[in-house]
């Protein structure tokens, strides 16, 4: 290990105060990532020479779901009023408990478990959403009529929109882990959302409120999702998403991308910063929202380029597809990815956070008690120093991204085997979307694996 290495392991194993927000981790990767991201590549890259030979019949069966029995949706009015009561009480956490992120429940509950935890177990288990999501339930025991109804014309965009401004707050802010400053957006966020729903009904939650959007976005990537059971992501691949849905499933991935890369050495080197004495987040907030928006911008304008690229070269063959309608059927294939970075990426962080949380609910208000089970709960972050574990965490996120990736090869192929039917031009049409997907296997390989300096 040469100097430089040296010094990186020293600075992991400094103890120093975690952080509660959701972007900010300690972990330096000290591993030959080089070995392990050549091999990632070549996986994504041989799943695609592989699906080139298989026929569009068989990739359309393969997401064929077994269709079983609707089953009820379950007590969602009540979980849905426990869950505003639960919201309710950390928001009094976060405005009348201990200041510290790190023991107040309030910025601890919402990026740890809701942020980092909720959005993978909605994409790979069950929709943990619909029994959770804090308007309905009260909305309901209310049952007021909706005045006003909501143009047709917005579609979802003003959710896409309210996803920017969440990630702008999350990624930009100074303090977005601040308890009182969490708890008061948080609450005037929720009360936002209550009053659109009195007023335009459910139409609210299921275009604008963003939360709910992305959720189901991410849910149809389940292998269970009412009523079948088959191949992750055949739910999405059974109504194309529209094109505001479509450009969020892209703005998943571009803002978990940056939030990655905003960490980085050579990001902060890129802004004239010491990565080894980063003057605070107030100092790159100009910086770090123009990027969040090029990033954004980027990503859109790249894979419309590549769509473009594979309607042209299809085109040639003599099948034409209109671009618009393609966009739209391919963004859904890009979902797998950013769900798979969004899980690699905060692994480390919520293996970290997670002890907090449970610690914290050994005294929420910072009064001196000491509640069983919890009040046994102590810290432990020994296993980022020890080789064993590190390399286990590093196979899962890399497994995590590639896997993903992997996914997306499949559902591409089966869009394109629904977009240009009879196999002429079904090759084509992906040429360009496999190139954006080789790069970003590489791309997400070694966002992390570079070293942190925030």
């Amino acid at each position: 290990m040469g100097r430089f290495g040296k010094t990186l392991l020293c600075l992991a194993l400094v103890p120093g105060e975690a952080a509660a927000h959701a972007a900010e981790q300690g972990f330096v990767l000290l591993l030959p990532t080089d070995i392990y991201g050549a091999a990632g590549t070549a996986t994504v890259a041989a799943s695609m020479l592989l699906m080139a030979l298989v026929p569009g019949r068989l990739a359309i069966g393969m997401f064929r779901p077994l269709r079983l029995s609707r089953t009820g949706g379950g007590p969602s009015t009540a979980t849905s009023l426990a869950s505003t009561l639960v919201f309710l009480t950390l928001v009094a956490i976060g405005l009348a408990g201990p200041t510290d992120p790190q023991i107040n429940l309030m910025p601890l509950a919402l990026w740890t478990v809701w942020w980092m935890a909720l959005l993978v177990v909605q994409g790979l288990f069950f929709d943990v959403w619909r029994w959770v999501e804090p308007w309905s339930g009260l909305w309901r025991l209310l049952a007021v009529p909706p005045p006003l109804r909501l143009p047709e014309r917005l579609g979802a965009w003003p959710a896409v929109a309210l996803f920017l401004c969440f990630q702008a707050f999350v990624l930009v802010d100074p303090a977005p882990n601040d308890p009182a400053r969490l708890a008061t957006v948080a609450l005037a966020y929720w009360a936002f959302t209550f009053a659109g729903m009195l007023a335009f009904g459910r139409d609210w939650l299921t275009r604008v409120e963003f939360v709910t959007v992305l959720f189901d976005l991410v849910g149809r990537l389940r292998a269970w999702h009412r009523p079948g059971l088959g191949l992750p992501g055949w739910a999405a691949l059974e109504a194309p998403p529209d094109g505001a849905r479509a450009v969020l499933c892209l703005a998943i991935l571009a803002t978990g991308s940056f939030d990655g890369l905003s960490e980085t050495f050579w990001w902060l080197a890129r802004l004239g910063l010491n990565p080894l004495e980063f003057p605070g987040r107030s100092a790159v907030l100009l910086p770090n929202l123009l990027g969040l928006a090029a990033a954004v911008a980027a990503l859109v304008a790249v894979f419309a380029a590549s769509i473009r690229l594979g309607t042209w070269l299809a085109a040639r063959r003599g099948v034409r597809v209109p671009f618009a309608p393609a966009f739209d059927a391919f963004a859904i294939a890009i979902l797998p990815i950013g769900l798979g970075y969004h899980l690699a990426h905060y692994l480390v962080t919520f293996l970290v956070q997670g002890q907090y949380v449970l610690a914290a609910l050994a005294d929420p208000f910072a009064r001196g008690w000491a509640l069983p089970p919890f009040d046994a709960v102590r810290i432990r972050t020994g296993f980022l120093a020890s080789p064993g574990p590190v390399r286990t965490i590093w196979l899962t996120q890399a497994g995590a991204v590639v896997a993903s990736h992997v996914l997306s090869v499949l559902m591409a192929h089966r869009i394109a085997a629904r977009l240009a039917p009879g196999g002429r031009g079904m090759l084509a049409l992906q040429a360009g979307l496999a190139g954006l997907m080789i790069f970003y296997t590489i791309f997400g390989l070694w966002l992390l694996a570079s070293p942190r300096g925030t």
